[in-house]
């Protein structure tokens, strides 16, 4: 039995993330205290397997003697939130932007993942089963925990509150189009933004179906084509995108145009407030761009680069200001986990009256790149044999060389290329920032070229 957790909990089709699986995983997290409550909270996105996959870890939960709360099917922020507000543990069912076959668990302490000894216990429990084939659950018929459904209204409206108390928005947009990717976000988003006051929300891929007939799951540029034009055509100011599970999210501006998440970050570190001498650490995975690098040291704060899923590490770090990956960005003094509509909120608050477009476009001005190519597990070797001869390949060309998260060569002129292996799925992804579009095009067939990548890459 090979590693579970990858970069953002467990994922895997329904041959791995089984009910099979989901029972021994119910026994493995139910065998420790995690917690002080007496109640663990448990919620799912809309996916076919969900229900089936919280009914089988809720058997080997409670078999272990432990309580839990069904909240039936919410939006993952909802869940993280929950987790913080009982002191307790939250668990999300969900394989979030992945595919409708996959499926997956996430678990949050006090509002933040499950760090790296709650996945090592865990890990460590059903490695030890697998090996005896047998469980030894220690619980007599009568001690055997409860499974209690509960409405998740009241858990819903409690985050709004919360969230409605953090942002303040002075100026409203008038109208805003957003894609709820046929999942959970339909629950909350549209909500949200009538709260806040926007006359106009128009709503695409609201209706919940587990197959995500609209689009794919990952709000990526070549995913949300009918976003793009609806935004043009309503005359919107803005276009919200989620992926399933709601705590990712991609912009449109008023002219139809994809923001980059690159740029996104750039824009939140340039608006934080660095003015506490005691919490002026950024964390950034491997992935950002030289851009929100340099805003950070623009304002005298300290950057702290991780690996892709792992810069939540540092979440109860009370030094920490903000902690970006692209597309998922956690705010501490809001709270301690990724959040796709927290981040949206104070994107509308900083506006005003000005465009999108003018206001983002002092930080979209580096040029980035991503793609992804599915690979067979057989192939991960040589693909990776072959990554480690660039350096020798471009040895001219390269300034450092960093081996944080795969490989990253820094190039002149702040040219850089990432690549790397997927902690969620079976893709090598490669990453490209330079000054020019092309330069980037150029750069990506010459890799595909020297990696022998035979499948048309897809944005990521």
């Amino acid at each position: 039995m090979g590693k579970l957790f990858g970069s953002s909990g467990i994922r895997g089709n329904f041959e791995f993330v089984s009910p099979k699986f989901a029972f021994e995983l119910g026994l493995a997290v139910g065998s420790f205290d995690f917690f002080a409550s007496s109640h663990t909270f448990i919620a799912s996105d809309i996916r076919l397997t969900s229900d089936v996959l919280k009914s089988s870890f809720i058997s080997g939960y409670n078999s272990m003697g432990k309580n839990i709360v069904d909240i039936g099917k919410v939006p993952t922020p909802v869940i993280s939130f929950i987790s913080k507000m009982y002191d307790t543990m939250g668990i999300m069912i969900t394989a979030s932007h992945n595919p409708p076959q996959n499926n997956g668990f996430k678990f949050f302490l006090d509002g933040g993942e499950g760090g790296q000894l709650f996945e090592e216990k865990v890990e460590n429990f059903l490695q030890s089963r697998f090996k005896i084939g047998k469980y030894n659950l220690n619980v007599a018929w009568d001690s055997v925990g409860v499974n209690n459904y509960q409405s998740p209204d009241d858990y819903i409206s409690s985050y709004l509150d919360y969230l409605l108390k953090s942002v303040k928005i002075k100026q409203k947009p008038q109208t805003i189009c957003v894609d709820c990717a046929n999942n959970v976000p339909s629950l909350l988003l549209p909500k949200v933004l009538q709260l806040i006051g926007i006359k106009r929300v128009i709503t695409l891929n609201e209706k919940l179906d587990g197959f995500f007939s609209g689009r794919p799951s990952e709000p990526t540029d070549a995913n949300l084509s009918s976003l793009k034009e609806t935004v043009v055509n309503e005359g919107a100011d803005i276009g919200i995108a989620q992926d399933g599970d709601g705590d990712r999210f991609a912009i449109i501006d008023e002219n139809g145009k994809f923001i980059s998440s690159t740029a996104m970050i750039s824009f939140f570190i340039d608006h934080l407030n660095f003015s506490d001498p005691k919490r002026r650490k950024v964390i950034l995975t491997v992935d950002c761009t030289s851009d929100a690098i340099d805003s950070v040291k623009r304002h005298n704060g300290e950057v702290i680069i991780s690996k892709i899923g792992r810069n939540r590490d540092y979440v109860h770090d009370k030094s920490v200001l903000f902690l970006g990956e692209p597309n998922k960005l956690i705010f501490p003094t809001f709270g301690k986990w990724i959040d796709g509509i927290y981040p949206t909120l104070k994107l509308i608050s900083e506006m005003g009256e000005k465009s999108l477009s003018s206001l983002i476009a002092p930080y979209d001005k580096r040029k980035v790149l991503r793609k992804a190519f599915i690979i067979g597990s057989d192939d991960k070797k040589m693909f990776w044999d072959h990554s480690a001869r660039l350096p020798e390949l471009w040895s001219q060309k390269i300034d450092q060389i960093s081996k944080i998260d795969g490989i990253k060569l820094f190039l002149k002129n702040k040219t850089s290329i990432l690549l790397r292996f997927s902690g969620t799925e079976p893709k090598m992804k490669i990453y490209i920032e330079s000054n020019s579009a092309n330069k980037n095009r150029e750069i990506m067939k010459k890799l595909i070229a020297e990696l022998q990548l035979k499948v048309e890459g897809m944005d990521c």
